[in-house]
């Protein structure tokens, strides 16, 4: 990818944070036009609307980011902000199923599993949303003072 297209989605960005919203919007879909398959376009111009807080309009950005292939660091981050938007827009078993699988693709990614809980809990799956919490927090046994072990056993108990 030419470093200048880098630069451009550094720009956009550089709008969101400014709180310019809707310029952001306008220059990421004149990026999209620019460039009209590229994933990563497709992600920032989806993270627009979504940074706006117009996660319906995202939606279909962020599937059509991960159809055109998204690089794996992308990928679960557009996850992430695809199975959040779509909890925020209601479609929340929708948002469970795509959360549950990417966080079969990504284990390790700790922000989808917490995208993933947030989704159970709003699914009306509070014991599920706290038994992923949970598994999340054994990722890191060494941060637990200790009671890893019982967190792990309480947690087993659980599922």
């Amino acid at each position: 990818m030419p470093d200048n297209l880098y630069q451009k989605l550094a720009a956009g960005r550089a709008l969101e944070k400014e709180g310019a919203e809707q310029e952001a919007i306008d220059y990421f879909h004149k990026l999209a036009d620019e460039y009209p398959d590229n994933p990563l376009v497709e992600f920032e111009f989806g993270g627009a609307y979504d940074f706006a807080g117009q996660e319906s309009e995202a939606i279909p950005h962020y599937r059509r980011a991960i159809e055109l292939g998204l690089p794996d660091d992308e990928l679960a981050r557009a996850y992430v902000q695809l199975g959040s938007s779509l909890r925020n827009v209601g479609e929340y078993a929708e948002a469970v199923n795509l959360l549950t699988d990417a966080c079969a693709r990504f284990p390790q990614h700790r922000a989808l599993r917490v995208f993933l809980a947030l989704a159970q809990h709003s699914a009306h799956q509070p014991q599920a949303a706290l038994v992923t919490l949970l598994d999340t927090l054994l990722m890191d046994t060494d941060k637990l003072d200790g009671y890893s072990r019982a967190i792990g056993y309480y947690t087993d108990e659980l599922r």
